[in-house]
């Protein structure tokens, strides 16, 4: 409780910090829009998590802000994914204020959103639904939102011709269930993303166990079990199954850390670059760095994702002030 409070506190104060700047860009002010870093980029999307969004209109005034900056974007984002936890109990009300707040603006040719282990819990803090109740609601949500037809937490996609997998949780607990459906599903589409030559993008609400600090990140504790924070006993097949490939991306949220630059902070990198794959953790759009990994609150953050025929920037963003932050920028090369 009394994390929520410090956290509560840091959004308020940011709230009356942030007036003039949003103020300025709604009126007109053209300086900060979202604009390529190049202009051979071949694609480009932005990528949040955990909006938490719940019954507060400070909650839905930090998803404004955001979608709002995303809409007057000067160069048109391809995409916006929303790496789960987009609500905080996922509850019909919240999905209904989600779907509103996204309909309201004109973000992106294409929505996608995944799922977290905060929207396949309950309508309130009782106790946890069943995990087919959970899924249906998501996949009745994703339908209204983005106009998917989808009867699972998993599907694939595309992003202006780049392939595009989204696994998901089909338990109610904080770590990811993956059935072996599921995970035999995400090795023959790995492999049909594999055959394109293309960059490929993997979602997940739940970060690879053992990366960005985890464990320590998620318990503070020095004796932590190893899954905790992370995807949790699948975790070790899908990162076996990225292996395989090159020009893997794996996206990730869940952790509530920050952007970091190349200095470790207790393990944590927001970016890990690997031989073949890179593991890319979003920060808490709405509540916040918890562990002060960027030295900020880097509250309404997130990336601006672009690829180019030779490499992939990872372009910080805040949303909310319509700034980037440039000193947690990172380039990929590809290979």
């Amino acid at each position: 409780m009394a994390a929520f409070f410090a956290s509560l506190t840091r959004i308020l104060l940011a709230f009356f910090m942030l007036l003039t700047n949003v103020f300025s860009f709604a009126t007109g002010n053209d300086a900060h829009r979202i604009k390529h870093y190049d202009d051979e980029c071949l694609m480009s999307f932005a990528a949040v998590s955990d909006f938490h969004l719940q019954n507060y209109s400070l909650f839905e005034w930090l998803v404004d802000c955001g979608l709002l900056d995303m809409s007057k974007a000067e160069d048109r984002l391809n995409a916006v994914v929303f790496n789960g936890d987009n609500t905080n109990l996922g509850s019909d009300e919240e999905y209904e204020r989600l779907s509103k707040a996204i309909k309201t603006y004109d973000i992106a040719d294409q929505t996608i959103l995944t799922i977290g282990n905060h929207d396949t819990w309950c309508g309130s803090w009782d106790g946890p639904r069943s995990s087919e109740e959970s899924i249906e609601t998501f996949c009745k949500w994703n339908k209204i939102i983005s106009n998917r037809e989808i009867d699972k937490p998993y599907f694939s996609t595309e992003i202006n011709g780049f392939p595009v997998i989204v696994l998901g949780s089909e338990g109610n607990d904080i770590c990811a269930y993956l059935s072996p459906e599921q995970l035999e599903w995400f090795d023959g589409e790995m492999e049909n993303a594999g055959k394109t030559g293309k960059p490929i993008f993997v979602f997940l609400h739940q970060s690879i166990n053992g990366t960005h600090g985890l464990p320590y990140n998620w318990e503070h504790e020095d004796d932590a079990d190893y899954d905790d924070g992370g995807i949790g006993p699948q975790s070790d097949t899908v990162l076996e199954t990225i292996k395989k490939y090159e020009n893997v991306f794996y996206i990730s949220g869940h952790i509530h850390a920050g952007f970091s630059v190349n200095e470790e902070k207790n393990g944590y990198l927001s970016i890990e670059k690997h031989d073949g794959y890179t593991l890319i953790n979003l920060p808490s759009y709405s509540i916040g760095d918890f562990f002060q990994h960027g030295g900020c609150w880097q509250i309404g953050t997130g990336y601006v994702v672009e690829t180019y025929a030779d490499k992939v920037i990872f372009r910080a963003r805040n949303f909310i002030t319509n700034t980037w932050m440039t000193k947690y920028d990172q380039t990929i090369t590809l290979k």
